[in-house]
């Protein structure tokens, strides 16, 4: 796995490991910078995200995420680190974009952010 690929996903570890240290303001912009990832460049999708945690009101999701990286990277040099769910690989090369990276990080954005699960009305006949 490549570097990026591994700041991808320590940073979806930490979102859903410790949801708890995101804010609703952090949610909101989570929300917007999902809509502006590109479909088919881990590189870039890895400075955007640590361009936003580098933001000065981030600092705890910024220990988080570097905690997180350090595992992985140590698991790495051991193992293959594993990308997505139920511990399936990324068919991505190190030199290869993916857009599953893309993809992963905009579910686990959906998934775990309490803006995504609003209510819906109950509707009475």
């Amino acid at each position: 796995m490549s570097v990026y690929q591994a700041s991808i996903q320590a940073f979806v570890q930490v979102i859903e490991s410790q949801p708890h240290l995101l804010t609703i303001e952090h949610w909101t912009e989570l929300e917007q910078i999902k809509s502006k990832l590109p479909a088919d460049d881990n590189e870039e999708i890895c400075e955007i995200i640590e361009n936003w945690l580098n933001i000065e009101s981030h600092d705890q999701l910024l220990q988080a995420y570097s905690q997180q990286l350090k595992l992985l990277i140590s698991a790495s040099d051991k193992e293959d680190i594993t990308i997505g769910r139920d511990g399936s690989k990324s068919s991505a090369s190190p030199n290869k974009p993916s857009e599953f990276a893309k993809e992963l990080l905009e579910n686990t954005i959906k998934k775990n952010s309490p803006l995504s699960n609003t209510q819906k009305p109950n509707l009475k006949l």
